[in-house]
């Protein structure tokens, strides 16, 4: 293969459909800007960064979709289509030959599939794990105690809930595992393959080994391989060694060139390992390994066992909350027990029954079926949105997002250059001069590289500016190439030997400003422009001066004459611009409107940077990366209140992530490329934009599917709804726990009275069943972040409980219904009066307003909601009103006990409304309150801009920020034993088994290895 450089290494062709191959080009000029800050950039190209190997293939079987449709539909958002032509290089020699299809067949049949065979459970198994947890053992045990005491009623009604238990949860279960199956059938990934003797986009799971594959610069490596030709390539390894440095890998064909090379070092030398990132350079490779048998697929168990359940933000308090009650619950069980054994001479056998009724009245069943409910709903409108969820944690992060950090190139902006012929610098200046300047730029361009932003920019405006496509081809072909040399990252421009008819032999270069005008000694083909000394003080001023209005820059230069000698004169300056994309200004607006402060972080000049923020309303409080270094209280305050960072490099990236987190706020970052990974995996949101880099997506919680930014926005919106649903099942449920708990020991204590377990059976089968359909329900988004405090919600769960344990005790200690007199009467009016009272907690726990006003949508549930809490109050009606399992009572007491319960609501209602208008929070559970808008654009400012964000916008950010810094605790105190805890209390258990990952082999297995990086 030939060097980089050489004419045919830059005639190489991107991927077709590989989208913005150019972003990362424009880091290579980010890169210069750091080393010469006081200028802005020229232009080339690096190895282009695949950007189509983990496709969001169409699903849809909608018959009126011609296969061509979906062609063009694909295509236009940088997908491509398993089977296709990649053009791609095919490679010399007769290792290059790859397999045929016939071939690579018979070897997949005898090495399998190059994938992870993933432990999916048997429906069977999961059926069973139903029986598994600390609410069914204590169903199991009730029923064993019931069996042993020859009460055979109790014994069959439960062994039923048990069943029916163990029914809903696995219906529940599978529903969600379909669903997220549905969200991993999206994900694919592909690599150009050599089959039968074409370069075809393969599926990285039909690899096999003797494959010939094509990686270049942004790819994870799909097998382990050898590099045969190609490039030098930089290759992170950190997924498998936690190395942070790259390592070089050396081509086969370079390597025995070497005069120092060894045949027993070759093995190692040109090895690349599955799961590995190529950072730079690109090659044809051979798969040695797939699979199981892949380095990253003997440690995938190692991989697992480090990542396990990941516990959200959200998901951790609530369990430190259940953890709580449960631990106060059985201490209590034990102090009951010991006052009915001992001090009350009751038999054993029957204080632990009653024991067992106390601790099954403070497990909250559903909580984890709910949970798991809720996300993959959320996951699935997410898809729908198009934004794939890879980790499902990201659902309950992204409600307490109080920073989103972003990357600038192809992410807040459309990574497209466009060049402006009317600000063209020339010497002498003059019409003619810029349409002269810009045929020699589009000669010094190669048409080939037909995804390359700077190419691809120029050579556009070359053909409108000349007239049309057919003509400027026609005037660009009369320059004659003799010899072209291609962009590197070292020398940084483009050259070209070429012959005109009429202005004989050129020499016309094309890059960055100052390797054109004074290339030093770098190793390529080196001149000096006429005069560039006395030029540079010029060329500065005004590269400087089209930088302050977010131009980059190319420099042109052209000698007459032969030979490498030439005298070369600077020609011209052709400035282009990277736009934002269309929807960026206002997907910032409504983000920085929900409370959520955004930062700019980017490795491009610090003019640019400034000028961009602007045009996006970000503000222009942008400042360099110098003002990171050293680390000071001093230096975070800066981080703080900054807008943005420029000429950055990727640790500068982590850094600011590092210090937003160290001071107690929920950081998301988006970004497209191999440097932005690293911010990606510490942020607690990653968001991969549309047509990122396999670096990038594997570190990201989420990945975009579609150009724009809008589905982040989207995400906010459906995380604070999902946050809102589980908030207000986790108010109800604990707020029923301590009830019940405090009932059943008053009773115990205060009058020596039991409740009959079945009926404590009941309130928590019926009440936690009746209350799945709240993971669907309606919610509202609030105005500002989510910020989940154990504080408050155990104040609000224990004045909602105390208050609901005064109204039954009341009831209780008045006899107000006496009914036939019986103790059992008594009883049954009372556990009717708990069931119906609790199912009605729900409505008034769901919404900071008043629960009656249900012409507010925020008030009002969800039909299904409302019916299945309807259905079971008439369910628990029904069997006491016919004594079925509960001790019958008059239908009249019945009616009372409706209207006592109801009037309860409203009065338990009321008191949450008038104690909110006063300002205290302490029945809303931290809720943050307001209701998210899809805002739109404020008025134009006299620039034709839309205004700048609002002060209620900065307010709400402000209040945002603090809360934050109140609430939040450190992600790093998070403990992983709490994760264990919440999927083990409930009939759930299975759920904690799967991995949250969507992602496709390799990439799920580097995603979880970059999160424990210890784990090898």
């Amino acid at each position: 293969m030939p060097p980089p450089g050489s004419a045919d290494a830059s005639m190489r062709q991107p991927l077709r459909g590989n989208g913005d191959a150019g972003r990362d080009v424009e880091r290579g000029l980010e890169d210069a800007d750091r080393n010469n800050p006081e200028r802005t950039v020229a232009t080339g190209r690096l190895s282009e960064p695949e950007r189509v190997q983990v496709n969001i293939h169409n699903t849809s079987t909608d018959s009126e979709k011609s296969k061509t449709e979906l062609k063009k539909e694909n295509l236009m958002v940088g997908q491509s289509f398993v089977g296709e032509a990649a053009d791609v290089p095919a490679g010399e020699g007769d290792d290059m030959q790859g397999l045929t299809t016939q071939q690579a067949d018979q070897i997949r049949q005898r090495e399998g599939k190059n994938e992870i065979p993933e432990q999916v459970e048997p429906w069977y198994v999961m059926l069973g794990k139903q029986f598994v947890g600390m609410m069914p053992m204590m169903l199991i045990i009730a029923a064993a105690l019931s069996g042993a005491m020859e009460d055979w009623t109790d014994f069959a009604v439960i062994a039923a809930m048990l069943i029916v238990n163990a029914l809903i949860g696995f219906h529940e279960e599978y529903k969600a595992r379909q669903s997220l199956d549905a969200l991993k059938s999206q994900m694919t990934a592909s690599v150009p393959t050599m089959r039968d003797g074409t370069m075809v986009i393969t599926p990285v799971a039909d690899l096999v080994p003797g494959d010939v594959i094509f990686l270049r610069g942004g790819n994870v490596v799909p097998a382990d391989c050898e590099l045969l030709e190609g490039d030098e390539m930089l290759v992170d390894t950190a997924a498998l060694t936690g190395e942070p440095i790259p390592r070089k890998v050396k081509s086969r064909v370079e390597l025995r060139q070497d005069p120092a090379y060894r045949a027993d070092e070759e093995a190692e030398k040109v090895n690349l390992l599955s799961g590995c990132i190529v950072k730079q350079g690109e090659g044809h490779c051979k798969v040695k390994k797939t699979g199981l048998k892949t380095e990253i697929g003997q440690a995938a168990g190692l991989v697992a066992q480090a990542s396990g359940h990941q516990a959200g933000i959200f998901e951790t308090k609530i369990m430190q909350v259940v953890r709580a009650v449960i631990i106060l619950a059985l201490v209590d069980a034990i102090a009951v027990l010991y006052v009915k054994v001992a001090y009350r001479k009751n038999k054993f056998s029957d204080s632990l029954l009653s024991v067992l009724a106390l601790v099954i009245g403070a497990v909250p069943i559903a909580l984890p079926l709910v949970m798991q409910v809720t996300m993959a709903i959320g996951a699935s409108f997410m898809a729908k949105k198009k934004a794939i969820v890879t980790h499902l944690t990201a659902l309950q992060e992204i409600a307490s997002m109080t920073v989103l950090c972003s990357d600038k190139t192809g992410t807040l902006t459309k990574a497209e250059m466009n060049v402006n012929p009317d600000a063209i610098w020339t010497q002498g200046g003059g019409q003619d001069a810029k349409v002269e300047a810009l045929t020699w730029a589009c000669v010094a361009s190669n048409p080939a590289n037909k995804e390359d932003p700077i190419d691809k920019a120029i050579l556009a405006s070359g053909y409108e500016t000349l007239g049309g496509q057919e003509k400027a081809e026609e005037i660009i072909s009369m320059y004659k190439k003799d010899k072209f040399i291609g962009f590197n990252p070292t020398v940084k421009r483009t050259v070209v030997y070429c012959t005109h008819p009429k202005q004989g032999k050129l020499k016309i270069s094309k890059g960055l400003l100052d390797k054109v005008l004074s290339t030093g000694d770098d190793g390529g083909d080196c001149w000096e422009c006429k005069n560039a000394t006395e030029l540079g003080v010029e060329l500065k001023e005004k590269d400087f001066a089209l930088s302050t209005t977010g131009y980059k820059t190319v420099g042109v230069a052209v000698g007459k004459g032969d030979g490498q000698n030439v005298q070369m004169e600077f020609k011209a300056i052709i400035p282009m611009m990277d736009p934002p994309r269309d929807d960026t200004r206002l997907t910032i607006y409504r983000i920085r409107e929900a409370g959520i402060n955004v930062k700019m972080i980017t490795g491009d000049h610090l003019n640019i940077a400034v000028e961009t923020s602007r045009r996006i309303g970000l503000g222009t409080a942008i400042l360099p990366a110098t003002e990171l270094w050293p680390a000071s209280a001093t230096r975070d305050e800066t981080i703080l209140s900054a807008d943005g960072f420029a000429q950055v490099l990727p640790k500068d990236k982590r850094e600011v992530i590092l210090v937003l987190q160290n001071r107690g706020l929920v950081v998301g970052m988006t970004g497209d490329g191999v440097n932005d990974a690293p911010a990606l995996a510490q942020a607690q949101i990653g968001i991969a934009v549309h047509d990122a880099t396999e670096a990038a997506r594997s570190a990201a919680d989420i990945i975009l599917t579609s150009a724009g930014l809008s589905a982040i926005f989207d995400a906010v919106a459906e995380s604070r709804k999902i946050f809102a649903r589980l908030r207000s099942y986790v108010l109800y449920r604990i707020a029923a726990t301590i009830q019940i708990v405090l009932v059943l020991s008053i009773l115990i204590y205060a009058y020596n009275d039991t409740m009959p377990t079945i009926y404590v059976i009941l309130l928590a089968l019926v009440n936690d069943v009746s209350m799945l359909p709240v993971a669907n329900d309606n919610a509202v988004a609030s105005a500002l972040p989510e910020i989940p405090s154990m504080p408050s919600i155990l104040l609000a769960s224990f004045l909602y409980g105390f208050i609901e344990t005064g109204m039954t005790m009341t009831l209780y200690a008045t006899d107000w219904l006496s009914g036939d007199g019986k103790p059992e009467y008594r009883m049954a009016v009372t556990y009717l009066q708990i069931s119906i009272a609790v199912e009605l907690l729900i409505f008034s726990c769901r919404t900071p307003g008043f629960v009656l006003n249900v012409f507010k949508p925020i008030n009002r549930p969800s039909v299904l909601l409302f019916l299945s809490v309807m259905m079971g109050n008439i369910l628990v009606s029904l069997l006491a009103g016919f004594g079925v399992l509960v001790h019958q009572v008059s239908w009249r007491d019945i009616g009372m006990i409706w209207a006592y319960d109801v009037a309860g609501l409203v009065v338990l209602d009321l008191l949450k409304v008038f104690l909110g208008a006063l300002g205290a929070d302490w029945m809303s559970a931290g809720s943050a309150g307001g209701v998210l808008t899809y805002a739109e654009l404020p008025y134009a400012d006299a620039d034709g801009q839309p205004g700048q964000a609002s002060h209620r916008s900065t307010l709400m950010q402000s209040r945002a920020s603090a809360r934050s810094v109140l609430h939040q605790s450190r992600l790093n105190s998070v403990t992983s034993n709490l994760g264990s805890l919440s999927w083990s209390i409930g009939g759930a258990a299975g759920a904690a088994s799967r991995s949250g990952s969507t992602l496709p082999y390799p990439y799920n297995l580097r995603a979880a290895a970059l999160r424990n990086l210890n784990s090898f």
